[in-house]
């Protein structure tokens, strides 16, 4: 048995992986598509892979609300009670802890 604090810094280490994980990404990205190199370029790209991990956490949210409403409505149809699943907590966020590890090192590296 994990206890939650346990469990919250396995899914805090997940998501600073995944954040530095995706920031590697997008910065080698940016360093191989934009012309200047310069800390602007690199910040714009940590900016990036944070409104993608960003994205991808609203995504999952969305996603599951919208299941479970449909299932609920198919099955209320029928006749039938449904409970709603639980949102799943721990992949949200993993991302959104990611998106807000990129947005802080974007606001630290910022050009000045």
């Amino acid at each position: 048995m994990q206890t939650r604090l346990a469990r919250f810094g396995q899914i805090a280490g997940y998501g600073v992986l995944g954040g530095v994980v995706a920031g590697g990404v997008a910065v080698l990205a940016a360093l191989i598509l934009a012309g200047p190199r310069n800390r602007g370029t690199v910040a714009n790209a940590l900016g990036w892979g944070g409104l993608v991990l960003a994205f991808i956490s609203g995504a999952i949210a969305y996603s599951q609300l919208k299941l479970g409403a449909e299932e609920a409505a198919d099955r209320g149809r029928l006749g039938q009670r449904y409970r709603l699943p639980a949102l799943p907590l721990d992949q949200i966020l993993t991302t959104a802890l990611g998106a807000a590890l990129l947005f802080l090192a974007q606001v630290v590296i910022w050009p000045r």
